[in-house]
């Protein structure tokens, strides 16, 4: 008498492709909202943008002129990008200026009233960036090193309490082995604050320092800015 093993039926193995795109679905690291602010005072014709070493900024002007700056009230241009968790991007400020020479010869005898690339189109929403390759072109890099933003880690995010915020102490580049103990801190004002909002949206917010000017009948820097030396 034959005796017959029966196999159960298997259920079907994924395919190693596959597998490793699950796997790297389910490793994507969560997206942090960062909003860089810097206070700076330009000329009419004159916007910030922002160049960096990650994906959505870049080095070169078409990705510099893609993350544009909005000027508000007090000469404090911001933006606001969205980061992986954990990620570290080197960044600078580049002053952009509009050319004569992009003007289109009937633009003068219309009249320009609304710059849309200095104040954006609309309250709080970024200026029109086929106006900003078109007519600007870069005239001046912040000075100095680059400017680190460290992106909260996936544990930092966990471990922040929704609602509250914290203050961090901002990534710097550290000081060259050549430059005088004496020389000014490019770094002094900067500062961040973290908070997980109650929708359980992480937000870093991140304050620059490039330039300063006093007030009316102030006549001194604040403490922390004292013996820092700008072109504006």
């Amino acid at each position: 008498m034959r005796t017959v093993l029966r196999v159960p039926p298997q259920p079907p193995q994924q395919q190693p492709l596959e597998w490793e795109r699950e796997r790297g679905r389910e490793k994507k690291p969560r997206l942090v909202r960062v909003r860089l602010s810097v206070h700076y005072r330009v000329h009419s014709r004159q916007m910030l943008c922002i160049g960096g070493s990650q994906m959505p900024f870049g080095w070169s002007f078409l990705s510099i002129a893609k993350v544009p700056m909005t000027w508000t009230a007090g000469d404090v241009w911001r933006t606001e990008v969205l980061l992986p968790a954990g990620q570290r991007v080197e960044y600078k400020y580049v002053i952009l200026e509009e050319q004569d020479w992009t003007k289109l010869e009937n633009e003068d005898a219309e009249g320009i009233v609304e710059v849309t690339y200095r104040s954006g189109s609309e309250p709080g929403e970024p200026p029109d960036v086929t106006v900003i390759q078109k007519q600007m072109a870069i005239v001046a890099w912040q000075p100095g090193p680059n400017r680190i933003v460290q992106v909260p880690t996936e544990e930092e995010i966990t471990a922040a309490q929704p609602g509250k915020v914290v203050d961090r102490v901002p990534a710097r580049a550290p000081r060259s082995a050549f430059e005088p103990p004496s020389a000014p801190d490019p770094f002094a004002g900067t500062s961040e604050t973290f908070t997980v909002t109650g929708e359980g949206e992480p937000f870093l917010d991140r304050h620059d320092v490039w330039g300063w000017s006093p007030s009316k009948g102030e006549s001194t820097r604040p403490p922390n800015m004292r013996g820092l030396r700008f072109d504006n």
